[in-house]
């Protein structure tokens, strides 16, 4: 099996954006789904029980799935390892890019230098720290994934009352686009120094009230939530029409500067509400 520069396990939403980037660079990829599809790799993880003999070696793994504790990111990295260095023992460990979410990071703002809170960051936190400490491995903990069909305005169909109440109180929204992400991981790929763990955003924050009140169901969600005194309170206001929108009603909580500067890169991606996605695969 011939060896590519980058193996992607799990291709996904992200994959789709990382595998054009590659392809437009000229960087030689084979990419993993659990079905084959779109001319993939059909492969699953599945712990001790994981037949690495279908992949192919490279020097750069990019791991799209959660791995859910340091077991199996001890499975995942030392099996193939193995598996490759069984065939040809001058094999040299590849370098690990996982791919988290920020979910642990609850300090405002968080940074690289923020310890995440261990307690919500669950099993894939563990897998995480193993990767990192044992494999010299590179995390990117992602915000909010937008892109394509995943667009923050539709997100408004997932809104209850009870969901919208609870929002209220935090109405900060960070997002990365997913061509930025590839873009980011492209960088790693470039910069083997670049190891550890770091958080990725576009470096804005967005008002999610904005956002999800362009859906008339929302709205009127809101409008029922407004005879309630303490979201009167909340809101400084008894209208829809009344409600204050946009930045400054909300608060930073992620930092990615680090990052960005560190791969001497900037995200290119902003989100625009009445505008089309910036980038079209």
């Amino acid at each position: 099996m011939e060896q590519v520069q980058v193996l992607i396990l799990g291709h996904g939403f992200v994959g789709q954006y990382l595998t054009e980037l590659l392809s437009t660079n000229s960087v030689s990829y084979a990419a993993t789904t659990t079905t084959g599809r779109d001319a993939t790799i059909k492969w699953q993880f599945s712990g001790t029980d994981t037949d690495f003999s279908a992949l192919p070696a490279a020097p750069f793994v990019v791991v799209m799935f959660p791995v859910n504790g340091a077991t199996d990111a001890d499975h995942l990295c030392h099996g193939y390892t193995t598996h490759h260095q069984t065939i040809c023992p001058d094999y040299t460990p590849p370098r690990w890019i996982l791919l988290g979410s920020t979910r642990a990071f609850t300090q405002t703002p968080s940074t690289k230098y923020t310890p995440p809170d261990t307690t919500l960051g669950g099993p894939r936190m563990d897998a995480e720290v193993r990767a990192i400490e044992k494999y010299n491995a590179c995390v990117l903990n992602l915000v909010g994934l937008w892109g394509g069909a995943r667009c923050p305005r539709g997100w408004a169909r997932f809104y209850t009352k009870d969901r919208l109440r609870t929002r209220l109180n935090d109405r900060s929204l960070h997002l990365v686009h997913g061509a930025d992400v590839a873009r980011a991981i492209l960088a790693v790929v470039r910069d083997r120094t670049i190891n550890g763990r770091w958080l990725v955003s576009d470096q804005r924050v967005y008002d999610m009230l904005q956002i999800v009140l362009c859906d008339d169901r929302v709205r009127g969600l809101l409008s029922e939530l407004l005879e309630e005194k303490d979201v009167q309170a909340l809101l400084h206001a008894t209208r829809v029409e009344d409600v204050e929108l946009g930045t400054m009603c909300v608060t930073r909580r992620v930092d990615s500067s680090h990052f960005w500067d560190r791969a001497a890169i900037q995200p290119l991606y902003v989100y625009a509400l009445d505008q089309p996605d910036p980038h079209v695969i």
